[in-house]
């Protein structure tokens, strides 16, 4: 079970990445202004694609995390790794819920112009 919620959090968090970055590139596209600085900066230096491989890169990162204790909860059913575990996703869960607020947002700007 845990490798399933696992699975589908971090396919959620990297719909909720692509989402906020092709928001993110049409507001560019029209005008807006990106306010996160770190954003910023590769939209700068890169463009869509390195702003896009970063957030991948991250996505990666997290469900790598994320997949690995959920492996542990089911090899070991030990009571830490279930709270290393339940704190991952809780965090995964919470970063991927933020980013479709952050979607959300960009997409009001995309109205108002």
């Amino acid at each position: 079970m845990e490798i399933r919620q696992a699975l589908l959090w971090s396919g959620l968090l990297l719909g909720s990445q692509a989402t906020d970055t092709l928001t993110t590139a049409i507001d560019r596209a029209q005008g807006a202004i990106e306010s996160m600085p770190i954003s910023a900066r590769l939209l700068e230096v890169g463009g869509v694609p390195l702003f896009w491989s970063f957030k991948v890169l991250i996505v990666a990162g997290a469900a790598a995390a994320l997949v690995a204790a959920a492996r542990k909860v089911h090899e070991d059913e030990h009571r830490l790794s279930r709270v290393t575990f339940r704190f991952s996703l809780i965090a995964v869960q919470v970063v991927t819920i933020c980013l479709a607020g952050v979607s959300l947002s960009n997409l009001a700007l995309l109205i108002q112009n």
